[in-house]
């Protein structure tokens, strides 16, 4: 097997912890509408099966709506390879078939017991996504996740660098190495990534767990419940990173449902800023955008600081998300934006920016 492709396993397989702390639970086994074929499970559809690389079937289902499921699909390529349309356009085929997989015409006993879900598809890419793929992808509600840059580099960073060492230590020539060992390498992943405190990866691999890359993921992952999947008034799902999970926690158990205010800074590779427009703890959220969305807001538009508020507006009027706050118990949470207190702050800010002198190019929307 190729490096890009053991890559790609253990990127299903962080991916996939991912999916279970943010409310999903995995699909592992076999049932009415889950099959075993030869390239691992498959979803049965209306006119195929459909292998996935991870399942989920989120926990909560709200009224009138089937329980959801999530295709998760990891794309692990060349830093210069960009996920393009081609991907996108599989996830919309998919979620057609499996979508209308239901007929009640001639029904049988057997289809009545089907269970009936809601599925929705996430492609994660650690190269970005082609502005093609992007456009088709807001249409159809395919959810891209940008892992190449900025919240998610650590993932990319730890992968690469497993990766190396497991090739330096077991591959004859450098380029390729035995899919057995890659079977048994996955399998200790799995068990190490379910216990960070277990050191048996150092039996297949020489692992500084002082390595700086090493302790990075491995620190991400003992808190990354602290990653909250938000949903938006828009069709995009955005990943909201608190710099203290502990502060922003005991503020929602104090009240679940805040106002915030919500800024951008040029000056931070593009990252917008979530806080509470109250003393709830004084609590950061950063999240960011795909690239196109980021260039329609900023690039095409006469007025800039308008854009900002309008998108602000239309598309982060509300985030809401679950949160186990008690890490048993489902808590739906709510952050409504208040625009006048963030145009309040965003005039402080860029009064304090011409104070200090800076470039006027520098500012916060």
């Amino acid at each position: 097997m190729k490096k890009h492709q053991v890559k790609g396993y253990l990127l299903e397989l962080v991916l996939a912890k991912l999916l279970k702390v943010n409310g999903y639970d995995l699909v592992i086994t076999t049932s009415t509408d889950i099959v075993q074929r030869g390239n691992g499970l498959n979803v049965k559809g209306r006119g195929g099966y459909h292998q996935f690389d991870s399942l989920g079937t989120f926990r909560i289902t709200p009224p009138f709506v089937y329980p959801i499921r999530l295709f998760l699909e990891a794309k692990f390529y060349a830093a210069t390879y960009k996920v393009g349309i081609d991907r996108v356009r599989m996830g919309v085929g998919i979620l057609q078939d499996v979508n209308t997989n239901y007929s009640t015409v001639h029904m049988t006993s057997v289809e009545l017991e089907l269970p009936k879900y809601n599925y929705n598809y996430a492609i994660f890419s650690t190269s970005g996504f082609t502005d093609d793929a992007q456009r088709m992808a807001i249409a159809h509600k395919i959810y891209l996740m940008d892992l190449s840059s900025g919240c998610y580099s650590w993932i990319k960073d730890f992968i690469n660098q497993i990766v190396d060492r497991l090739f330096n230590l077991h591959s004859v020539n450098g380029e390729s190495i035995g899919k057995d060992i890659v079977n048994d390498f996955k399998e200790k992943f799995t068990t190490w990534i379910g216990n960070l405190n277990d050191y048996s990866l150092n039996n297949w691999i020489d692992i500084d767990y002082q390595d700086s890359v090493i302790s990075e993921f491995k620190h991400r992952l003992e808190v990354v419940d602290s990653i909250y999947i938000a949903s938006t008034k828009s069709s995009q799902i955005i990943a909201l990173i608190p710099d203290n999970d502990d502060k922003f926690r005991e503020s929602l158990r104090r009240n679940p449902h805040q106002d915030v205010t919500i800024t951008w800074n040029e000056s931070e590779n593009g990252t917008w800023i979530v806080r509470p427009t109250v003393d709830n703890g004084e609590y950061r959220l950063t999240f960011q955008l795909p690239p196109i969305i980021q260039d329609y807001i900023f690039n095409n538009s006469v007025n800039q600081y308008d854009s900002a508020y309008d998108e602000k507006r239309r598309s982060f009027g509300l985030l809401s998300f679950i949160a186990y706050l008690d890490n048993e118990n489902p808590t739906l949470c709510t952050l409504k934006f208040n625009e006048e207190e963030t145009k309040t702050l965003v005039g402080q800010y860029n009064h304090q920016l011409r104070l200090e002198s800076r470039d006027d190019k520098t500012c916060v929307n």
